[in-house]
């Protein structure tokens, strides 16, 4: 009798062991835990194809993982995943119900830094879609063998069993009409029986991959059979911001379009970037930009992944006037949040704004953005804001019936404002 009750024991032990954690300690946002992380590439496909990691269930696709750690020596590093609702609130899945394999698999492939000032390790892994059971929000957890994390990830896993269609228009507001773009989706739902949509069904759009940038709609404006429309004038908007500014940091034997000159001091490169201007007042400039990415790219040697150098890129924002609002370097290349290593300083006796942040070589596309009164991204007092700039749009659509475990997204996908 005592010895069944131990088997029990230690079964219970297992089961609750192997849940997903009702309360998840970690913030469930692209973070680093530690500052020795530099360059986390996340993507399907290239780097300069997309903006947000998901994969489709069922269908054979691979999302890489890419990152470095400023250290000599390889870590023995593991990762996990973790599944989340629409809202990014932790559902109560255990990891056998939403992935096939072990919770933590050990990261294998990783490479030294060849012939770099700075050295680190660069490590790879790659995300198969065979891998996952269910659809939804994951979130992929990076840690030492000592159980520290290092940084977090968010990605998507999406059934795509839905049609959608999305068209951007001009407003129709007369004030808004040259700096703002307006969207119109319709869905059809294949047949899939949605009851009561407004709570059945939630809509989520980002521009250009920024999650400060979400819209949630959950009430068409009509529905035909299977066809939800919203297509409201107005009703779905976006500043339509400017074209990504841009620095071009692919080599350290020369000079570039965006660079003023190189220096080396105390075993490190720095590179002087030409100074910026405010241009919410200018006029629009079409440009090709790569919608907030930065691609790591060097020209001088092969293999830019282990021979490109960590650099110390100076940036200079002019102002004769410094702003109310603190003032950052903004992009996916701070993981679009206002991190305190982004935020420029403001030098009244050069009437301008400087910054100093670890780049690795590359070509790399950026905002300046002040921080708003609710400690938000708001790039329209510097950047300004206008009609015709191309911008990249992603639409994912969830559904949870009453009394389902989890939020399943139906859809996600691309479009493209000039296409």
């Amino acid at each position: 009798m005592r010895f069944k009750l131990i088997i029990c024991i230690l079964l219970l032990f297992i089961l609750f062991s192997n849940a997903q954690p009702a309360e998840f300690d970690l913030s469930p946002l692209d973070t680093v835990y530690d500052n020795k992380l530099k360059t986390i590439l996340f993507y399907r496909y290239k780097p300069e194809e997309e903006l947000m990691p998901f994969l489709t269930l069922n269908v054979k696709e691979i999302l890489q993982l890419s990152f470095d750690i400023l250290e000599e020596s390889p870590s023995e590093l593991y990762y996990s995943f973790f599944h989340f609702d629409q809202n990014w609130v932790p559902t109560d899945l255990r990891p056998e119900e939403y992935y096939k394999d072990f919770q933590e698999q050990r990261i294998t492939e990783f490479a030294t830094s060849r012939k770099t000032i700075i050295p680190y390790i660069h490590y790879k892994l790659q995300v198969p879609s065979d891998g996952f059971l269910v659809s939804g929000n994951y979130l992929i957890c990076v840690s030492d063998r000592f159980k520290n994390v290092l940084f977090t990830r968010r990605f998507f896993i999406s059934e795509n069993k839905i049609l959608v269609n999305l068209k951007v228009r001009d407003p129709v507001d007369a004030e808004i009409y040259r700096s703002h773009q307006a969207l119109e989706l319709s869905i059809n739902t294949n047949k899939i029986a949605i009851q009561n949509n407004e709570q059945e069904m939630q809509v989520h759009i980002f521009q250009n991959g920024d999650p400060n940038t979400r819209l949630v709609k959950t009430k068409p404006n009509s529905v035909i059979g299977d066809l939800f429309y919203f297509n409201k004038p107005d009703d779905i908007l976006f500043p339509g911001k400017k074209e990504f500014r841009h620095k071009d940091i692919r080599t350290i034997l020369s000079t570039t379009q965006d660079i003023l000159f190189w220096d080396e001091i105390d075993h490190v490169y720095h590179c002087w970037l030409k100074p910026d201007d405010v241009r919410a007042n200018k006029l629009y400039l079409s440009d090709d930009d790569i919608n907030g990415r930065y691609l790591i790219l060097n020209r001088d040697q092969d293999q830019a992944e282990v021979t490109a150098d960590y650099i110390k890129a100076h940036f200079t924002l002019n102002k004769s006037v410094p702003f109310e609002e603190p003032i950052y370097v903004y992009g996916g290349l701070t993981d679009w949040q206002l991190k305190p290593e982004y935020q420029m300083e403001y030098d009244p006796s050069r009437k301008a704004y400087f910054a100093y942040i670890w780049l690795k070589m590359g070509y790399y596309n950026f905002m300046y953005a002040a921080q708003d009164a609710k400690g938000l991204p708001d790039t329209g007092p510097l950047e300004g804001d206008w009609y015709e700039t191309e911008n990249d749009y992603y639409v994912l659509v969830y559904y949870k019936t009453l009394g389902s475990r989890y939020d399943r997204l139906l859809f996600i996908g691309e479009f493209n404002s000039n296409r």
